[in-house]
């Protein structure tokens, strides 16, 4: 676990380290080099060199855990302040166990699963010795939306999400995990402008983020950057907030690259750019920059590496006695099983042919993607457990055809060709004596069927109607077919490693589905379209009783959620807000919070939502909220089409309160106004 900053002992190593340093050691607090070729003597030796100098913060591209150690034990013994090293990894979706995708995992609206599966990449990438995750990025959306498609409404979410994986990299709140640093990365939210977006409304976005993964606690570092020139001092403008005294912590990457650029006396180099050390030097010595700032860019650097432990880290055989026990890979695999079963979304079940059960006869798989244990890995090498591997594991009796015919390049099933007719028609003799048919389509280039696998389904409709859709591309699609949308969808995703045995167990009702959509499917020619936060179960939940009180530095909303079916289920209740402004209602609800609810059979519960000014609020230019007074609209929904709601009048006196320092503490007295 991450030690908690600030620390006063760490002040203290951090006070005392900057008076003794050199303006050439600060400068190397910022350095990240890579690791040399160990065949290569003479970069071995301008490496090893540069460690002994203090000219080195971080070392990326190590090879084991052991050569990490090795290169620590050289900072720490053989430098002249014994200042340890960073080692930064790319994490991505998992080290030897891959999990769902980004915007796989944003369905599950499950952040303690979320946070667990960062857990166990924070684990396994130690074992390789890293000690700090280039991650996350908080920019989740599939690359195939357009910018202007890129809503307030998921925004919350994805802070959520950011949180989750941050507290699961750096163990907080959890003694036993060995956490690493993060890196909240806003760059692609920030950039997102260069497309056609609002920058304005991309940098609210940014800091509304970042201001709910620093409210949970320290957070090793951030990086900004991103767009073109204008939009990256746009950026630096915008987050200068987090450089001001108690306000932000750890390590600004983008201050890194600004630094560095004006010592070039250039525009702020690009990630992976190295730290011109001597040029930074030399502009300290001559005055372009002033030496507080690099004080503190190196003071934060220094409280990262005091939060991780290092300055007390033990080397050697030491080092490999103190490790401790690492969970088994079935342990892992366990919990990217868990994550991945969260994360699939049931879209359509009406009339309900799943889960499977004695009525569903004969099944029959058809689609290549049911055994391809590539595809659920969203581009990373090694193997997924297919579909048919996850029924067959079950014991489920099928029967598989492959439906069109395979392609061997590399761009996918699109347009029909000669082989597709026989293929689909091979499908459709088996579909004639199969009870349940499970169509299983991989991914595609944008948000619609291809026009082979939108014939594959048209044919198969005309001998059954009982046709299941399970679709494993990145982005969630409802395809109509005939101008009928189908009656049954399951959108899986890129579910990584254990994807088959997830979607085995929804389809069979090992497992209940509760996903949601993380984005909603716009309609079009091709798709019937689904709100943002829909997703169906196997229980069936209703909402009753909307209540909206006005407290003294709050809003208090709730409302009764109860499980109609006869078996248990998890729904997820979200709250929505919107602003009159004027006269003038925004079309658009914003989410603003929710909460995963599990509920057994016949069971009735009420959940409440506290809303002040983290949910109100918009942020200023020093990146504090600031809550105006005046007529509000407030909706608990299970999608952000199904809701309840209300309106509010806020007075300026309750605004005003919110605004407080001190609001947010304590219990909420209702003082009398209610809307139901």
């Amino acid at each position: 676990m991450i030690h908690s900053m600030p620390d006063p002992d760490g002040e203290r190593v951090v006070s005392d380290l900057l008076a003794y340093m050199t303006t050439e050691e600060k400068a190397g607090q910022l350095a990240i080099v890579s690791a040399p070729d160990p065949q290569d003597r003479a970069e071995v030796e301008r490496f090893t060199h540069a460690l002994r100098s203090g000219r080195v913060t971080a070392v990326e591209g190590t090879s084991s855990k052991i050569q990490a150690e090795a290169f620590q034990q050289i900072a720490i013994e053989e430098s002249r302040l014994g200042i340890p090293l960073l080692f930064p990894m790319e994490t991505g979706t998992g080290i030897e166990t891959i999990f769902p995708s980004p915007l796989a995992a944003a369905a599950s609206w499950d952040m303690d699963a979320i946070s667990d599966a960062e857990a166990v990449i924070a684990q396994e990438a130690h074992a390789l010795g890293c000690n700090w995750a280039l991650a996350p990025d908080a920019g989740y959306l599939p690359s195939t939306m357009q910018a202007d498609e890129a809503t307030d409404d998921q925004v919350d979410l994805v802070a959520a999400i950011a949180a989750a994986r941050v507290r699961g990299l750096q163990g907080l709140g959890a003694p036993s995990h060995e956490g690493i640093l993060a890196c909240l990365d806003l760059a692609s939210i920030v950039g997102r402008a260069a497309a056609g977006g609002s920058h304005e409304r991309d940098i609210a976005e940014a800091m509304r983020i970042a201001a709910s993964v620093a409210e949970q606690g320290y957070l090793g570092s951030i990086s900004v950057g991103g767009g073109n020139v204008q939009q990256r001092r746009a950026a630096r403008k915008a987050f200068s907030f987090l450089q001001g005294a108690g306000a932000f912590e750890g390590i600004i990457l983008s201050e890194w690259k600004a630094l560095a650029a004006a010592a070039r006396d250039s525009e702020p180099i690009e990630s992976g750019d190295s730290m011109p050390v001597d040029a930074l030097v030399a502009a300290i010595e001559k005055g372009k920059l002033p030496l507080a700032r690099l004080d503190d860019a190196v003071s934060r650097v220094l409280r990262a590496k005091y939060a991780l432990g290092l300055f007390t880290l033990p080397l050697g055989k030491e080092a490999v006695r103190s490790r401790g026990s690492l969970p088994t890979p079935i342990q892992n695999r366990e919990t990217a099983l868990t994550l991945a079963k969260h994360s699939i979304v049931l879209l359509r079940n009406e009339p309900a042919m799943l889960p499977l059960g004695f009525d569903s006869g004969d099944i029959l798989v058809i689609g290549a993607a049911a055994t391809d244990r590539s595809a659920p890995l969203a581009g990373r090498a090694g193997h997924a457990a297919s579909l048919i591997d996850g029924l067959e594991q079950l014991g489920i009796p099928h029967k598989f055809a492959p439906g069109l015919a395979l392609r061997h390049d590399a761009t996918g099933i699109g347009r029909m060709i000669e082989a597709d007719s026989m293929a689909i028609g091979m499908a459709c003799e088996a579909a004639k004596r199969a009870r349940t048919v499970i169509v299983t389509l991989g991914g595609r280039e944008g948000n619609d069927l291809a026009e082979a696998e939108r014939q594959l389904i048209a044919s198969l409709r005309t001998v059954t109607e009982r046709i299941v859709l399970v679709t494993l591309g990145a982005a969630p699609i409802d395809p109509v077919i005939g101008n009928e949308p189908l009656a049954c969808v399951l959108h899986a995703g890129q579910l990584g490693t254990m994807s088959g045995h997830a979607i085995a167990e929804i389809l069979t009702g090992e497992a209940t589905p509760s996903g949601k959509l993380p984005v909603a499917i716009r309609a079009s020619a091709g798709n019937r379209g689904l709100p943002f936060g829909h997703g169906l179960h196997y229980a069936d939940f209703a909402l009753t009783d909307f209540t909206l009180d006005l407290a003294s530095d709050r809003l208090i909303a709730s409302v009764s959620i109860r499980n109609l079916a006869d078996v248990a289920g998890v729904e997820t209740v979200q709250l929505y807000l919107r602003r009159y402004r004027g006269n003038h209602l925004p079309s658009r609800l914003n989410l603003r919070g929710f909460q995963r609810i599990s509920l057994a059979p016949g069971e009735r519960r009420a959940v409440t939502f506290e809303i002040g000014r983290e949910q109100i609020g918009q942020h200023r230019e020093d990146g504090r909220y600031f809550t105006e007074g005046g007529l509000y609209d407030v909706r608990i929904g299970l999608s952000s089409k199904r809701v309840l709601g209300g309106e509010i009048e806020v007075p300026d006196a309750i605004a005003r309160a919110m605004n407080s320092a001190y609001a947010g503490g304590g219990h909420a007295v209702p003082i009398g106004q209610r809307r139901a």
